[in-house]
C-alpha cells in the first residue's frame, strides 16, 4: 500500500478552476481506477491552500494513477492553478488508521513509459524511523 499527503498552494483567484479540476479528477479516479483506497481533497485553513490524501493498494497503482489519461489530460489546467505543491509519502499509524502500512514498489519492463516516468518522479520510499514503530 502507498499513502501520500499533498499540500497544495494555488494562485490567488484560481480557487474555482482548481476545485473544478479536482472534482473531475476525483470522479475519474474513483470511477475508472482499481486499487484506490483514498483519494480526496480538502480546503485548508489558510486561503489558497488545499490538501489531498491519496492511498492506493500499492506503489504501482499510484504510479498508474499519475500516468492515467484523465490525470495527464488535466495536467495543464492543474499546473496553471498551482503555486506550490509538497507531495509527502506518509505511513498510516497502525491501530489509529484503517489503512495498511506504506510499502515501496517496483516497476517492471512491461509498464508504459508514462508509468516508468511517474515511478522515477514520485518515488515511494520507506523511512527507517517508521519501522521501529510499526506493529508486527
Amino acid at each position: 500500500m502507498s499513502t501520500l499527503l499533498a499540500k497544495i498552494q494555488i494562485h490567488a483567484g484560481q480557487e474555482k478552476e482548481f476545485e473544478e479540476v479536482m472534482a473531475y479528477m476525483y470522479r475519474q479516479t474513483h470511477d475508472t481506477e482499481d486499487g484506490v483506497l483514498r483519494y480526496e481533497y480538502w480546503r485548508g485553513s489558510e486561503p489558497g491552500f488545499y490538501y489531498c490524501l491519496l492511498s492506493f493498494k500499492d506503489a504501482l497503482t499510484f504510479w498508474r494513477h499519475q500516468a492515467s489519461d484523465h490525470h495527464e489530460g488535466e495536467m495543464a489546467r492543474f499546473a496553471r492553478c498551482i503555486a506550490d505543491l509538497d507531495l509527502e509519502v506518509i505511513d498510516p499509524v497502525q491501530q489509529a488508521s484503517p489503512l495498511p502500512p506504506t510499502e515501496e514498489g517496483m516497476i517492471d519492463e512491461t509498464e508504459s513509459d508514462a508509468v516508468k516516468v511517474a515511478g522515477s518522479t514520485y518515488p515511494i520510499a520507506i523511512k527507517a524511523w517508521w519501522m521501529a514503530h510499526r506493529k508486527t
